[in-house]
């Protein structure tokens, strides 16, 4: 696996990055735009791992294969002693990526699992939120 080197103070260019898609997932499923949605979700869910993964290591997966992300975060999670629910969890948002991008059957997409993806890249949120306190704490200073 291949990584690149990344300044930790980064961190907190890809959580916002990950904060806007998360946002925007919302506002695309009000609006009943559930593959755009599911997508911007799986886009929040890789950001939001590699803030994780800077700020804990000061390196992130430098390739395109994003289940590298998944590996990187399990490491993170052994070294912490963190549950890996929430690897788990990313690595089964992850791998509905094609699918959801590049499926061959987009205007018959089948809605409830679309809303499932969503389901489980707000879970991850919750997940690392919760085991990585400082991530609201940097929000709430206005970092």
């Amino acid at each position: 696996m291949k990584t690149k080197k990344v300044d930790r103070t980064h961190f907190l260019d890809y959580c916002k990055r990950a904060d806007e898609f998360f946002e925007a997932m919302s506002d695309e499923a009000e609006f009943e735009r559930y593959n755009a949605s599911a997508l911007l979700g799986i886009h929040a869910s890789i950001a939001l791992t590699d803030s994780l993964i800077i700020r804990e290591s000061g390196k992130r997966a430098a390739d395109e294969q994003h289940m590298d992300t998944v590996k990187l975060l399990k490491n993170v999670c052994n070294t912490k002693g963190i549950s890996e629910n929430g690897p788990n969890r990313l690595g089964k948002v992850l791998s509905e990526k094609n699918f959801v991008a590049y499926g061959e059957h987009f205007r018959t997409m089948d809605t409830n699992k679309l809303k499932n993806i969503r389901l489980d890249v707000e879970r991850f949120f919750t997940w690392a939120y919760k085991n990585f306190e400082y991530l609201s704490k940097e929000f709430s200073e206005g970092g």
